[in-house]
């Protein structure tokens, strides 16, 4: 069925000469002659059978039909301009590996990880994102998430990444102001000499790490924080002692920003999980990713 609608040409004509009520302007703005665009007015109208423009005195005016369908068609441009726009940079489904995570596990867990896999495969374009709530993941625009707890995504393929244990951990700076040095054998109770630093969202952190280390469950005043990497650097900044999932302060352990001599892990019932859909199990980037991943939980 043809469709009863105008050139573009024309219409692009038509919405700069209403903007700037010239030809001459118009023109300009479209890289056309004069003439050219005034061509392209006139056909408008023929196509129409309605005048959208007077000339008066060398002045341009747009009558009330004008105006009418002026408002009309700026609306229906914009979208053929954005629909336009997206389809440019729409990414290749085929090549882009779109991760969402919690934001402290792909900062500290996963970014020291995920350059080795773009040097193995480089043929990917990695996409991260910030997990903030499950229950809003679009499984349209996300291939993996890398997420917390039995909360796993529905209508999704789940393989654990590491069951979740804490670890008391503060900056060797620390130690130092109570008159202690990393060679001194500290002992677990060593920790009620030192400010505690809390995640408000895990008020029972600390009392269940007492109890696991065999102490008696105290009072634990000290500074809370929303998210754990606020914890994690206030701890590297020496405000206090944190409780951290392991998992999180490995890196921080590792390059000696923090300390861990208060006793062992202790577990938990939690764990850490990826995940994806169920209908994106066959795509190539979600089997290397997924595949690559489990390699590298079995190497650390």
């Amino acid at each position: 069925m043809r469709r009863y609608i105008p050139s573009s040409t024309a219409l692009k004509c038509f919405e700069a000469s209403v903007r700037h009520l010239s030809f001459t302007k118009a023109a300009e703005e479209l890289h056309l002659t004069q003439s050219a665009v005034s061509r392209q007015i006139r056909n408008l109208e023929e196509f129409l059978s309605r005048d959208l423009f007077i000339r008066l005195n060398k002045r341009l005016v747009l009558t009330s039909t004008g105006a009418a369908y002026y408002k009309e068609v700026v609306p229906l441009l914009d979208g053929m301009e954005t629909a336009c726009l997206r389809m440019l940079h729409r990414e290749d489904e085929k090549t882009t590996l779109t991760i969402s995570s919690l934001p402290t596990l792909a900062s500290y867990w996963l970014m020291p990880r995920l350059a080795k896999f773009q040097l193995e495969h480089p043929q990917f374009q990695i996409k991260v994102r910030s997990l903030d709530d499950a229950a809003k993941i679009d499984p349209d625009n996300i291939d993996i998430i890398l997420h917390y707890g039995g909360d796993h995504w529905p209508r999704a393929i789940s393989h654990q990444l590491i069951k979740e244990t804490m670890v008391a951990v503060c900056s060797p700076e620390l130690l130092t102001r109570v008159g202690g040095t990393l060679e001194k054998e500290w002992h677990v109770e060593d920790v009620t000499q030192f400010p505690f630093l809390h995640l408000s969202s895990r008020i029972n952190a600390w009392p269940d790490w007492m109890v696991a280390q065999g102490l008696e469950s105290g009072s634990f005043s000290g500074p809370s924080f929303a998210h754990f990497h606020m914890v994690l650097e206030a701890a590297k900044n020496g405000m206090g002692i944190a409780i951290l999932p392991s998992i999180l302060a490995e890196r921080s352990l590792q390059t000696g920003e923090l300390v861990a001599p208060f006793g062992e892990e202790v577990a938990t019932p939690h764990e850490y999980l990826f995940s994806y859909p169920v209908d994106k199990a066959d795509l190539e980037q979600v089997m290397v990713f997924r595949d690559w991943l489990l390699k590298e939980i079995q190497v650390s």
